[in-house]
């Protein structure tokens, strides 16, 4: 359902609330019941015996039902939709809260607004044309990072590859996950088999590389290290084959293997002791 959907009947829920409006429970003939309600009775399922206990919002609804109910709506107070979801086709079901839950959750409401106001320095009014604005350009600077963050890759990859003396790097990266690497750093891969060189990218949950000759590294001192420094269990993933498709037009895919491309994840890593561990293998770090 969409939130307008949702609101219209809150909305209209709390009306008829608001009205206070009687509900009258009484024993009824089965027959009787179907004859003066119709088989609407069965809203919430058929009800067993030949005697129904009917539920009655006078002039709203009526029901077959053993379940608890007031003497008028207003016992109710007032209802609050918290969300809704789709259970079959035709059935959908709604979270909703009442009486003190729902002031809960109003006032709760009305505190992240009051609050991204304070934050934000503007009025009520005001808040959600700020928010569309802030994430507009949130979007248009995340977008704006990740094309400067493909460039700085760019270059590192040049500097690496254009080197005459070293032949294996790595780089203390800030990224907060390898997403970047997994995307970009296939492209150079035969480049790097045909300079016989490698790259590695350590960050604080990962350690991922590219070498274009197998034997420039010793993924197992690496993998024994993760294993027994993260604070949960690692996941590791190490292939020789790799392929790349460019977007630009008129550039070949990528295509290579004999390579080594891996990705080692934990969590919480010492990035400080890796870079120890690497430098002992004679990979020395990108400046």
């Amino acid at each position: 359902m969409t939130r307008e959907q949702e609101l219209a009947i809150e909305n209209n829920a709390n009306r008829l609330i608001s009205e206070c409006i009687d509900i009258k429970k009484s024993m009824m003939d089965k027959a009787e019941a179907e004859k003066d309600f119709g088989f609407s009775l069965y809203q919430g399922g058929i009800v067993p015996g030949n005697q129904l206990r009917v539920v009655n919002i006078t002039g709203v609804d009526t029901e077959a039902c053993c379940g608890t109910h007031g003497d008028n709506t207003a016992e109710v107070g007032w209802i609050k939709i918290i969300k809704s979801q789709r259970i079959s086709d035709g059935i959908v079901r709604l979270y909703y809260c009442a009486r003190e839950r729902a002031m809960d959750v109003m006032n709760n409401e009305t505190k992240i607004l009051n609050n991204l106001c304070k934050s934000w320095s503007v009025d009520l009014g005001a808040v959600e044309q700020t928010a569309a604005r802030f994430f507009k350009e949130s979007k248009t600077y995340s977008s704006l990072c990740e094309k400067q963050e493909k460039q700085i890759l760019g270059l590192q990859m040049k500097v690496a590859l254009s080197d005459a003396e070293n032949h294996k790097f790595f780089v203390k990266s800030d990224q907060d996950a390898p997403t970047l690497y997994i995307g970009q750093l296939p492209q150079y891969a035969q480049l790097l088999k045909d300079k016989k060189k490698g790259v590695c990218f350590l960050g604080s949950n990962f350690v991922i590389g590219l070498f274009g000759e197998p034997s420039l590294i010793n993924l197992d001192d690496i993998k024994a290290f993760v294993e027994k420094t993260s604070s949960k269990k690692p996941n590791v993933r190490v292939q020789d084959k790799v392929s790349f498709k460019f977007k630009e037009k008129n550039k070949a895919p990528v295509n290579a293997t004999g390579v080594c491309q891996f990705m080692i994840t934990g969590e919480n890593l010492n990035v400080e002791k890796l870079v120890e561990l690497l430098t002992a293998q004679g990979i020395v770090e990108l400046e």
